[in-house]
């Protein structure tokens, strides 16, 4: 009776989470363009990489999360990764200058600030963890510093006609880099398996597309490809004993309190 309660009392914010992440997974062309490399569509052969870095940002990185939320309401720290993403973003788009992509990390700052307002917590009340993963920082250190080194040339790459939204996928690469790094940090700090995930598999699927295309727009090259199949298994060794964190268990404690 009390988890029917629970269910009915978070009803719209598990509703408003659906349709976020639909808007973002789907609408938004997250599932879309990373499907693009699967499918082999040649219309975008040079671009495989900037597609499939838009997918791998806003259908694994923002709408996993949000799919998460959708199921677990109280789990501050999906809320927290989208608000990592949208930094990210926003962080890309000064970085290539590239306005049009100010007004996506305007809208994920929206998304968080829409589901902080009505779950009655923001991601600044995740619970850290009293002993964050060291192994997992140095990971995400050195993350940092590839995001900048990749990301450079893409960020300042100038005009592109890979454009999706009216948004160059250029420096929305950048952002990619920059934001598979903060997730990484953010499982590191957390110990939580969400943001580790999401993390290890947008390297991993990013690095063998940059080996199996080494010469295209955007790839890491074959050694960069490797280093960032090594990276994302590493996180996943670190990361799979790691106790389970449930997300903020003061907010699953309100809402188990209010069904009562």
């Amino acid at each position: 009776m009390v988890t029917t309660t629970r269910v009915r009392r978070t009803w719209p914010e598990r509703v408003l989470a659906a349709l976020l992440a639909l808007f973002w997974g789907f609408f938004w062309f997250g599932l879309i363009d990373l499907l693009v490399v699967v499918e082999q569509d040649e219309l975008f052969h040079d671009d495989y990489l900037m597609e499939s870095g838009w997918g791998l940002l806003y259908l694994v990185l923002v709408t996993v999360p949000l799919v998460v939320l959708v199921a677990r309401p109280w789990q501050a720290v999906a809320l927290q990764q989208v608000a990592v993403c949208a930094v990210a973003v926003l962080l890309g788009a000064a970085w290539g200058t590239a306005w049009p992509q100010l007004l996506n990390g305007l809208g994920l700052v929206a998304t968080v600030a829409l589901l902080a307002w009505r779950g009655g917590s923001g991601p600044w009340r995740v619970r850290w963890s009293q002993a964050p993963s060291r192994a997992g920082l140095v990971l995400a250190a050195l993350a940092l510093v590839a995001a900048v080194v990749y990301g450079w040339p893409l960020a300042r790459g100038g005009p592109t006609a890979d454009i999706t939204n009216g948004v160059s996928h250029l420096p929305m690469q950048a952002s990619l880099g920059l934001a598979v790094a903060g997730v990484a940090g953010l499982a590191a700090l957390t110990r939580s398996r969400l943001p580790a995930c999401t993390a290890a598999f947008s390297a991993l699927w990013l690095g063998v597309e940059s080996i199996a295309y080494p010469d295209l727009r955007g790839s890491m090259g074959t050694i960069g490809g490797g280093c960032a199949v090594v990276w994302a298994l590493l996180v996943v060794v670190i990361n799979a004993f790691a106790p389970i964190r449930g997300g903020d268990k003061r907010g699953a404690e309100r809402i188990r309190s209010s069904s009562h």
